[in-house]
């Protein structure tokens, strides 16, 4: 009950972060350059727009939250079923936004929807094994991963490049967590300590640098296009994430994780379609 509590909060802060920043982001129009008087703005403007600092107030707590659930989980779970954002994330533009979600969008959520069903499924079915195997299952050389064409257009070269960031982020900052260990909520001290050893690491603060990187590509995709088809497309990321997780972390990524992870990806290539 507590780890469904902790993930429906983090998936819950997440889409709503993105909705306030994507109504703050069509309020500002588009970001075609960034000349350093364009870049100067922009950051004016978001530190001085309520629904900017909204969305992003909302997302530090969301930070907050996942920080605590890697620190307990692995990422190559957490992440996929942080995925649940993206259909939530249709669904609130449509009827807070009054975006146009179209059909092939709906499915591509719906897509990503089910890698995260199969993600959680795989996990709850292993989780009586754990104890009894030791052994770490090998990555297989084949995955599924969205074609990227030598050229690609403006938003899609933006979505990639925010997605290698925001992965580099998420190893990171996971390496870091792991590091520090688990919070213990027992004692306020013993809570200073955890956010003191936190924001110490090295690892946490090279994550945070990818994370703010991220974050203003993040914003520009925003002032292109729908948070219905930017959000979505960001999945792309997670195939990153858990190759890093396998290779860097050194994390257990069972068959049906990948198989999750594959679903996923086919979502991002049928959003792409649109």
């Amino acid at each position: 009950m507590k780890k469904f509590f902790l993930l429906t909060t983090l998936v819950i802060t997440q889409v709503l972060g993105d909705i306030w920043l994507s109504q703050g982001m069509k309020v500002f129009g588009e970001v075609n350059y960034f000349s350093p008087d364009a870049l100067s703005n922009l950051i004016y403007y978001l530190f001085t727009s309520p629904w900017i600092l909204l969305g992003v107030s909302t997302l530090t707590f969301s930070m907050l939250i996942y920080l605590i659930a890697i620190s307990r989980l692995d990422v190559s779970y957490v992440l996929p079923i942080h995925a649940c954002s993206y259909p939530l994330n249709s669904l609130f533009a449509w009827l807070i936004l009054q975006e146009q979600v179209s059909g092939i969008r709906w499915l591509a959520t719906l897509t990503i929807g089910l890698g995260v069903f199969i993600v959680g499924w795989s996990d709850k079915k292993n989780s009586a094994l754990a104890n009894s195997q030791t052994q770490k299952t090998a990555l297989p050389p084949f995955m599924f991963v969205p074609p990227l064409n030598i050229y690609m257009p403006q938003i899609w070269l933006g979505v990639v490049f925010m997605a290698l960031a925001d992965s580099a982020g998420d190893i990171l900052t996971a390496k870091g967590v792991k590091k520090a260990g688990e919070i213990s909520a027992r004692s306020l001290s013993k809570i200073w300590g955890w956010i003191g050893r936190i924001l110490s690491n090295i690892s946490i603060i090279g994550g945070i640098a990818c994370y703010a990187i991220s974050f203003l590509m993040f914003i520009s995709l925003l002032s292109w296009a729908d948070i219905s088809l930017i959000r979505p497309s960001t999945a792309i990321g997670y195939v990153f994430s858990i190759l890093g997780a396998h290779f860097v972390l050194h994390e257990n990524i069972s068959m049906g994780r990948l198989l999750g992870i594959s679903v996923i990806g086919l979502g991002v290539t049928i959003i792409s379609l649109s």
